[in-house]
């Protein structure tokens, strides 16, 4: 008999302390009847009876109070799925493609100033001073303007 008591004893006190964890781990807008404090406070003055109703009335229940829970944002397993990720592998690519576009624009400006370069060396040096006309002094000519 001493042994069923004392089993009963260890028995009500784990009941007792798993109704006040699970009250206080209780989400406070999903406590039934009364308030969570209300609970806590009962579970504490009634051990088992408080711990009873606790289970029968105040425990959330599984579906919560209004209807079912929204489901719980969902966090990206692999980079592919994080749209952050992707975004930002976008941009990236978009910033090369601009990038080697700059880069051939360069390339081409710089071998136009070569081909550029070359035809101004095939060509002899023009000489401004003297075009042909003779003198360059502002009065000369048939129409008296001044040549450079």
């Amino acid at each position: 008999m001493p042994r069923l008591l004392l089993f009963a004893a260890i028995l009500g006190v784990a009941v007792v302390i798993y109704a006040l964890i699970d009250c206080v781990m209780s989400r406070k807008h999903e406590v039934r009847s009364i308030s969570k404090t209300a609970w806590f406070v009962t579970i504490l003055i009634l051990p088992l009876i408080g711990a009873g109703m606790w289970f029968l009335f105040g425990r959330p229940r599984s579906d919560g109070p209004s209807g079912p829970r929204r489901p719980a944002p969902r966090n990206p397993t692999a980079p592919d799925d994080d749209p952050a990720f992707l975004q930002n592998l976008e941009a990236q690519r978009r910033q090369r493609a601009r990038e080697q576009e700059r880069r051939r624009r360069e390339q081409e400006q710089r071998e136009r100033e070569a081909k550029a370069g070359e035809a101004g060396k095939d060509t002899p040096p023009k000489d401004d001073k003297h075009d042909g006309e003779g003198n360059d002094d502002a009065g000369s000519g048939s129409t008296g303007v001044h040549r450079p």
